[in-house]
């Protein structure tokens, strides 16, 4: 399996004038010009004391926040809860197997669909709570990949082996079937606010099918094809601020976006080894500025594209450390701008945050200031 070149971060400088995104492409065509015919071009990091993205002396526009692969990550602490896991699961079963499928709601609690472990996990930061969710012996996860949450804060898991939509409500965690035919293979999963709808990727059939929360089906859309409005494969899914839904057609190598109602709008990619191409997209999300945030498994990176599907930059590094990625899977952008990036397979979960286009340089100093003042509880060293 062909591989691209490593995709690496920047990190702060302090001192750069501030650079409208629209630039950055320039910048990185310029930047990656030498090499760019067979591989990504890199985005070269430097450890000063943060680590960020682009370089300098362009402006910080992605920050990286936080690990997550233990309770102690997210100030799970050995209260009750914690004590609680150590006596009855041990330290082994608090952590993250394969996570893929994510989702932050607005009261911070973080619910990762744990493909390896068979469970959703649920992280209450707020309260110090976290339990493991994997169901009883009638409706048993076997591959949940996606997770989505209602208004009325009912879960709903999709699980690609059993063929099954699921649901829970955070009162008793007790798991029941939501769908249980009319789909092959559900992967990815979203609620959308605006009307109320679930909207499911069933990947072999090539089709979206949105569903009420009460369980009926509305209408689906989509044929196996490369044709607008057709898919090979689509996987994940995300809607913005105005209700249009997103979709990673992932073998086409491209996204595509349609209105609420399911009518094609538009799409843009292909594959290929370069930036701003895709081999293998997976999570999308969109910031507060109605950037797509789209993870590329192999890559190992996520890019970064406009309205109009223009590169703007990459972020994530090839490895283990901090702000390293081994084929991402899932992504989730909440509120606030933080973004939760699947590290499938160093069984974590990495955290950045988006920085909001800034003016002056001493915004930009605020801005990351900011990311430390705002972010996350964090757990006891």
């Amino acid at each position: 399996m062909k591989r691209s070149p490593r995709h690496s971060g920047g990190q702060h400088g302090g001192s750069s004038a501030a650079i409208p995104l629209a630039w950055l492409l320039m910048l990185a065509l310029v930047m990656g010009g030498a090499g760019c015919a067979i591989a990504p071009a890199p985005h070269a990091a430097t450890m000063i004391d943060k680590i960020v993205w682009p370089p300098p002396p362009m402006a910080p526009r992605i920050v990286w926040v936080q690990t997550i692969a233990t309770g102690n990550d997210v100030g799970i602490r050995k209260g009750f809860w914690g004590r609680l896991w150590g006596t009855v699961f041990g330290e082994e079963a608090m952590r993250i197997t394969r996570p893929y499928g994510l989702h932050v709601d607005g009261k911070r609690r973080i619910f990762i669909a744990d493909t390896g472990g068979q469970a959703i996990h649920v992280i209450d930061r707020a309260s110090g709570r976290y339990e493991l969710v994997r169901g009883d012996e009638a409706n048993r996860l076997l591959s949940p990949i996606g997770v989505a949450e209602d208004r009325r804060e009912i879960i709903y898991v999709s699980d690609s082996a059993a063929g099954k939509i699921y649901r829970f409500n955070l009162n008793d965690l007790k798991i029941g079937a939501f769908i249980s035919q009319g789909l092959q293979r559900p992967t990815g999963i979203v609620y959308n606010p605006h009307n109320d709808l679930l909207y499911v990727s069933d990947t072999l059939a090539g089709q979206v099918v949105a569903f009420t929360t009460q369980g009926r089906e509305v209408f689906r859309f989509g044929m196996p094809g490369e044709n607008p409005g057709q898919f090979n494969r689509p996987t994940d899914l995300a809607t913005d601020g105005g209700g249009r839904l997103f979709v990673t057609d992932a073998l086409n190598g491209r996204v595509q976006i349609f209105a609420a109602n399911g009518v094609y709008l538009k799409g843009f990619g292909k594959q290929g080894d370069a930036s701003g191409l895709f081999a293998k997209p997976k999570g999308i999300g969109i910031d507060s500025e109605g950037h797509m945030h789209i993870c590329d498994a192999l890559f190992d990176t996520v890019q970064i594209f406009d309205e109009d599907g223009q590169f703007l930059l990459s972020y994530g590094n090839r490895g283990s450390g901090k702000g390293e990625l081994w084929m991402p899977s899932g992504l989730f952008i909440d509120h606030n701008d933080f973004i939760y990036v699947a590290d499938t397979y160093n069984n974590r979960l990495q955290v950045f945050r988006y920085i909001r286009e800034v003016k002056e340089d001493s915004q930009a100093e605020a801005a990351l200031g900011a990311v430390e003042e705002q972010a996350f509880d964090k757990g006891e060293p």
